[in-house]
């Protein structure tokens, strides 16, 4: 029975003389998309007329190839695009897996390009382009993971706990099949991804994961856990060679909320605008250093300042 399976699956992934032929003569479908399709083509210049001018200016930020037994549609191949340097449209770049990545730093950098691209797409407008990068991102990031990054499961914990791709995420051809399918919940997900990056030692995560204890998701809700998971996300960044000083000052901006409102501790307006002054420190120089995406953080780090001295002097 296991032979024959294997027989099965290995016809189904077989190529014929009709494919093999284009393959020689043409170039492989994942190479004529890669370089612009009719490019790689023998079609004459004088030819590329209006029709494949918009097939260039409709192409995707990323596609899938399908090629192969079922088995290998679980974490699938993907080329994925970048906006034209000339003219509209978009034109494929790079492929993912393309060889040996040994702690998938290729598929992360591709990953944060598609990742940074998103965060720049804002307004209903741009909502499906947005969306598609957040997809191309979940799969790369997904091949990461795989291959051991733990910045992949940071970055994973945030898509599906913010829900980026609004519920369009990848799901192979077995899964897609099965039919008893079961779907794990965004948040747990989240929770597993988080919690994996925290025991690595990895800050973003150790605070994200507090965050979502604190609010009960994908967990039982424990205010004093996620008091201690805050400090020690602190305790993981501070200091370091490497520190990243945004997720000191996240960190320590939830340490004062918790302070402030007594949450998981005994209310302390002392310490709470201790820890919100080194939230405003450790934001500001990370949005000086270009980390833009943190300007609300760090106003509140500030505010918080000034609120915690007004409670402290009595002075309203």
């Amino acid at each position: 029975m296991t032979s024959a399976v294997a027989t099965l699956e290995r016809r189904d992934g077989a190529i014929t003389l009709a494919q093999r032929t284009a393959r020689a003569v043409f170039g492989s479908p994942s190479v004529r998309r890669a370089n612009g399709g009719a490019k790689t083509s023998f079609v004459p210049q004088v030819l590329r007329g209006p029709r494949w001018r918009r097939r260039q200016a409709d192409a995707g930020v990323f596609a899938i190839d399908r090629q192969g037994a079922e088995v290998a549609e679980r974490l699938p191949r993907i080329w994925v695009s970048e906006p034209a340097q000339e003219g509209p449209g978009r034109v494929f770049t790079a492929s993912y897996p393309a060889g040996p990545d040994r702690g998938g730093w290729r598929a992360m950098e591709l990953a944060e390009a598609c990742f940074a691209e998103a965060l720049g797409l804002v307004g209903q407008e741009h909502r499906r382009r947005r969306v598609d990068c957040y997809r191309a991102a979940e799969i790369l990031l997904l091949h990461a993971a795989a291959r051991g990054s733990v910045g992949a499961h940071c970055r994973l914990g945030i898509i599906y706990a913010d829900n980026l791709c609004e519920g369009e995420y990848w799901r192979g051809l077995l899964e897609c099949r099965a039919l008893h399918a079961a779907d794990t919940p965004l948040d747990e997900r989240a929770y597993r991804h988080f919690t994996f990056g925290a025991l690595h030692g990895h800050g973003e995560c150790a605070w994200r994961l507090g965050e979502l204890v604190a609010a009960g998701r994908g967990c039982a809700a424990d205010e004093a856990r996620a008091l201690s998971l805050y400090r020690q996300a602190f305790d993981m960044e501070n200091g370091r060679i490497d520190e990243d000083r945004a997720q000191t000052g996240n960190a320590a901006l939830r340490l004062a909320r918790a302070f402030e409102r007594g949450l998981g501790c005994e209310q302390s307006f002392r310490r709470a605008r201790t820890w919100y002054r080194v939230a405003a420190v450790a934001l500001g120089a990370a949005f000086d250093a270009g980390q833009w995406h943190f300007k609300r953080e760090r106003l509140e780090a500030r505010r918080g300042v000034a609120r915690m001295a007004q409670e402290l002097a009595g002075c309203y």
